[in-house]
């Protein structure tokens, strides 16, 4: 007796498992997944807009059955957790890696390589990029334009720490490193790399954070990077631009931990940066000179306040336009930011902005130095 009564709980929690996710499927379209952050797939439909049998309708209703089944929302989150709680590995395929102690890196296949130094380049590209880089010095400062190549390091290069330890190096020099020491040997680039500072400051504040942002600096790392940055121009210019210090921000704690994919999030409560009383405002003005450069130059920040006319003219990337831009914009008359994958056209952009500034950033998983390589071929063929 006992034995058939435990058969027929079996068998009803059975079917029970059967038939909750039936009568639970999402039949509404659009709906979004908070917890993997998309849209559902919608609704299969029997024919296309044109009107035609839709041959792959069998196909179109499997995959909207397996998004919109009932408790599969239920069923991601428990996936996400167990394997990240008791794997230590993330469940969905992303670039994000898990370090020693969960720590979030972002490690796509070439920042793996970079790591590991086997994307070297060869003393003939080293050479040949060290002419360009000189090129492109030389004619700015034909122009009396001041130029200055700064260096931005990735999380890996300061925590490595915090990478895999399953993902072994190959040497101590990477191509960075190479970079670095090639344009300190070889030119007489103006080259800023924060490295050092970023890595002595880490004992005693987080530079880049552990489960928050894994693709940047932590606003207390950028902070060193603009000290940096800036009393290397001043030293230069006499001193002549403001260097906003500590007190010139509103710190406040916040957490900027990550919520991983699955809803799971880790607090990280680190230093947020403000400046107190801004002067510096954003034009209303088209921020290009050529249409081409219309998506990828961000908007012109322009400071009456300030006792000069200069021009500041970044060639960078997110590390200056998320975290620097607007701080910069408090010591200059004018602060222009294009993406450096348009440096090649250097000469037409200095051309429309006759700055006095120039300084070109870079994120170290971006090699950009073909872009240089170009715009010096193409200053070479106008004769500089």
């Amino acid at each position: 007796m006992f034995g058939k009564t435990v058969q027929k709980v079996f068998v009803g929690l059975f079917l029970l498992m059967l038939v909750i996710p039936l009568v639970t499927t999402n039949l509404r379209d659009g709906k979004v997944s908070t917890q993997e952050n998309r849209v559902l797939t919608k609704k299969a439909s029997l024919y296309t807009e044109d009107g035609t049998l839709n041959k792959n309708f069998t196909t179109d209703v499997e995959a909207w059955f397996n998004d919109n089944v009932g408790l599969r929302s239920t069923m991601v989150v428990a996936n996400a957790r167990i394997q990240y709680y008791v794997f230590h590995v993330l469940s969905n395929n992303s670039d994000m890696l898990l370090g020693p102690h969960d720590e979030l890196n972002y490690a796509t296949e070439s920042i793996l390589r970079d790591y590991q130094h086997t994307d070297l380049k060869s003393e003939e590209d080293l050479n040949c990029i060290a002419d360009s880089f000189q090129t492109v010095s030389d004619y700015l400062e034909q122009k009396g334009i001041a130029y200055y190549y700064f260096q931005c390091w990735d999380k890996q290069s300061i925590y490595p720490e915090y990478f895999p330890e399953t993902v072994i190096q190959y040497g101590e020099v990477s191509k960075t490193d190479q970079l670095m020491q090639t344009l300190q040997k070889k030119t007489s680039v103006k080259v800023i790399s924060p490295k050092q500072a970023l890595t002595d400051a880490k004992s005693t504040c987080p530079t880049y954070s552990v489960w928050g942002d894994a693709t940047h600096w932590t606003q207390r790392g950028a902070y060193i990077g603009y000290r940096l940055l800036m009393e290397t121009i001043n030293s230069d210019a006499e001193g002549k631009y403001k260097v906003l210090q500590e007190q010139d921000y509103d710190i406040t704690i916040k957490d900027q931990g990550s919520t991983l994919f699955g809803g799971i999030h880790r607090e990280e409560w680190l230093e947020d940066f403000a400046v107190r009383s801004p002067k510096a405002y954003l034009s209303e003005e088209a921020p290009v000179c050529l249409s081409q450069w219309a998506n990828r130059t961000r908007k012109v920040y322009y400071n009456d306040a300030v006792d000069n006319e200069d021009t500041l003219l970044i060639l960078g990337d997110s590390y200056f336009d998320n975290f620097l831009y607007d701080d910069l914009a408090e010591s200059f008359h004018r602060v222009v930011l294009v993406w450096g994958d348009y440096t090649e056209n250097i000469e037409e952009l200095v051309n429309y902005y006759r700055p006095a500034i120039v300084v070109s950033e870079n994120a170290e998983r971006c090699d950009r130095t073909s872009c240089v390589v170009k715009a010096a071929e193409k200053l070479r063929a106008n004769g500089h």
